[in-house]
Formats: structure tokens, C-alpha cells, sequence
């Protein structure tokens, strides 16, 4: 009935058919609501209910979001269900193979196969966090109702989940620019840097312990880059220069090095094969060119100039997603709302030699 009346009220304002005032007035009846709150004033309790709902319906894909980002995968071999330490076994051998002229004699290497396995450890990590629903509101209705958001509009992204998504970026962010290279566990510190012993920190350790040899390389600048880039690449084993490698950069130094092989300049140096990693929209991967190794940038290396030529196997990053203690708590305290993350994660690296990684001297 109500629909109807609307129809004879369009009809009276606009002077369209009466058929056409009906027809439009039953469709907007029929348009989907939101699912999520803030259709109407923000309150408080009711989105402290939906946002808990929204947690124990999806919170191991919540989690998963924050631990096991794609880009991860792009650099680091990943292990899941790591709850405290796992075993990196790793198997090395002599050369084994001798003359066979004579078949009477038995002469076998001595020490010929060597065990050994580094230890992958992952550490809790938490989120506490205050939010104040009215700050964000705002930035949702502004998202929401802008024009061309990709397909998401008002009814496709309700308030809790904004708020989630929001969160989940810089969980992600904080990890990756801060935890995963640039970290050193400090059980008492209260930053994303004290969460655990990052790359940079673990490659220091064992320069120290005289398992690594730094290439020198003295400081890398735009001018000798790739001569630079190169000077750690010939220092890793033969076995792996026929293989797939990757060098770790920082945004600095990757950029130098595409910008003096740009196409525009110097096209006779891009090859057809590689054109298409040379030129993706995202540019984050390069050919460091007359090897098998890709460059790659890496934002968490931060201002330090260290370079890492490994195979994209010897690093491991390993997380606990799917562990009771992974969890997601909501409660309400007075106008705002507590939040609480938990879940685990950490690096290693497999190999520790000079045949397997080379780094230079910077720090």
C-alpha cells in the first residue's frame, strides 16, 4: 500500500504516467539495504555487536590477511601452523664422485653427507588498539559515496568491515616495513621493530659469527649501481647462477638501477623476454640483466643499503594463522571501542654460507 501512495506522489510531483511513478517507486522499495550499521545515527552498542559478529564469523581469514600477504610470497618460501619452532633441516655433501677403473677397491668419501638444520622461530605478536567510531565514520562516507570506488559501493562494504580493512592494512604494513627486516626481538619494547629478529638483524649475527663473508662494495650510489649489483651477484656459487635467484634492495637503489636501463634511453637493452616484467604497472621486479637473478625492491630493507642475493627458497617467513591463540576481541568501553589482535610470526634463513647467499658490507 505504501508503495502505491509513493507512486501517486511521484506521479503528482514529477507529471510522469502513473504506471511509470508506480514501477519506479515499487523498484526502490525492492533496492537492497546495507548489512552493516551506520545506516542511520552510529551506535555505539549495535556496532560493537556487528563488528564481534563480523570477527567470529571471519576471523581466520582475518588473520590470514595480515600474516600471508601475496608479496610475502613473492620473496620468502612460507610456512604455516609454526606454533613455537620448527626444524630448517638442510643436507650438504663433498664431491662424491671418483675414477671407477678399479672395481676391487672400496674407497669411500669420508664425511661426505653433513646434517644440519636452522631453527625457525615465531613470536607473538599483538594488536591493542582504541577506536573511536566517529573519526572513521567519516572517512567511510566519503568512501562510500564517492563516485567510480570500483565496484564497492554503500551496499557492498558495511561499516565493521571498512573498519577491519582499514586495520588489517597497517597490521600488514607495520610487519612488512618494520618486523620482517628491520626487527630485533625486545620481549619488552612496545613497537613493531621489537617484535622479532628481522633479516637484517639474523644476516649481522651471523657476519659476526664469521658464517657469512660480506662482498665490499663500499657505498652504492646512481653512478655505480650495476656495477656495484653485479659485484655481489658473481660472489654467489656457481650451482646457483643457472638457477632462478632474487636480490633484495632497498626502494633507493632498485630505482637507480631501472632508470639506467630505461627503455626510452637504451631499448636495445630490453629484451622481448623480459619486457613484460620490465614493464608492469607495479614496478617492483627488474632483470638484473646477463644473469638469472631478478631485482626485486624491497621497502622494508628501509634507508639500509644492504643487498641480499639468495634463492627465493632459502628464505623462510613463517606464521601461525590457524592456532587457537590467533584471535580477534571486541569490547566496548564508553564511547569507543578496544580491540585486540593476536597471532605469530617470524623469518629465518635455510642456508647460512657463501655459496648459498651473499650480501656486501653496508649495513
Amino acid at each position: 500500500m505504501l508503495t502505491l501512495m509513493m507512486g501517486f506522489v511521484f506521479t503528482a510531483l514529477t507529471g510522469v504516467p502513473l504506471a511509470v511513478g508506480q514501477v519506479i517507486s515499487f523498484g526502490t522499495a525492492m533496492m537492497p539495504r546495507p548489512t552493516g550499521v551506520a545506516l542511520d545515527a552510529l551506535n555505539i552498542a549495535d556496532l560493537n555487536a556487528s563488528l564481534g559478529a563480523y570477527l567470529r564469523e571471519n576471523r581466520d581469514v582475518l588473520i590470514a590477511e595480515v600474516l600471508l600477504d601475496t608479496g610475502f610470497e613473492d620473496k620468502f618460501e612460507v610456512m604455516d601452523d609454526v606454533k613455537d619452532e620448527v626444524p630448517l633441516p638442510r643436507l650438504t655433501m663433498t664431491n662424491i664422485v671418483q675414477p671407477g677403473l678399479d672395481k676391487t677397491d672400496w674407497n669411500p668419501t669420508a664425511n661426505a653427507i653433513r646434517f644440519g638444520a636452522r631453527i625457525l622461530k615465531t613470536r607473538d605478536l599483538k594488536v591493542d588498539l582504541n577506536i573511536i567510531p566517529q573519526v572513521l565514520e567519516k572517512t567511510w562516507l566519503g568512501y562510500k559515496n564517492r563516485k567510480g570506488s570500483g565496484g564497492q559501493n554503500q551496499f557492498q562494504m558495511p561499516f565493521e568491515e571498512f573498519i577491519m580493512r582499514y586495520i588489517i592494512a597497517k597490521a600488514k604494513e607495520d610487519i612488512h616495513l618494520n618486523s620482517i627486516y628491520r626487527g630485533v626481538y625486545n620481549a619488552a619494547g612496545t613497537t613493531p621493530i621489537d617484535t622479532m629478529d628481522g633479516l637484517l638483524h639474523l644476516i649481522s649475527d651471523e657476519i659476526t659469527a664469521t658464517s657469512m663473508t660480506p662482498i665490499v662494495t663500499g657505498a652504492i650510489t646512481a653512478i655505480n649501481v650495476k656495477e656495484k649489483l653485479l659485484l655481489v651477484y658473481d660472489g654467489i656459487d656457481e650451482a646457483y647462477k643457472h638457477k632462478p635467484t632474487q636480490m633484495l634492495v632497498n626502494s633507493q637503489i632498485f630505482d637507480w638501477y631501472v632508470r639506467l636501463h630505461d627503455p626510452l634511453a637504451n631499448a636495445y637493452l630490453v629484451r622481448q623476454d623480459v619486457q613484460s616484467l620490465a614493464s608492469t604497472p607495479m614496478l617492483n621486479m627488474f632483470p638484473l640483466f646477463g644473469t638469472n637473478c631478478t631485482l626485486k625492491r624491497e621497502p622494508g630493507l628501509g634507508a639500509s643499503q644492504r643487498v641480499i642475493c639468495t634463492p627465493k627458497e632459502n628464505m623462510v617467513y613463517g606464521v601461525d594463522s590457524m592456532d587457537d591463540s590467533g584471535t580477534i576481541m571486541i569490547e566496548q568501553e564508553k564511547r569507543t571501542l578496544n580491540l585486540m589482535m593476536d597471532f605469530k610470526a617470524g623469518v629465518q634463513l635455510k642456508e647460512v654460507n657463501d655459496k648459498a647467499i651473499r650480501v656486501n658490507d653496508q649495513a
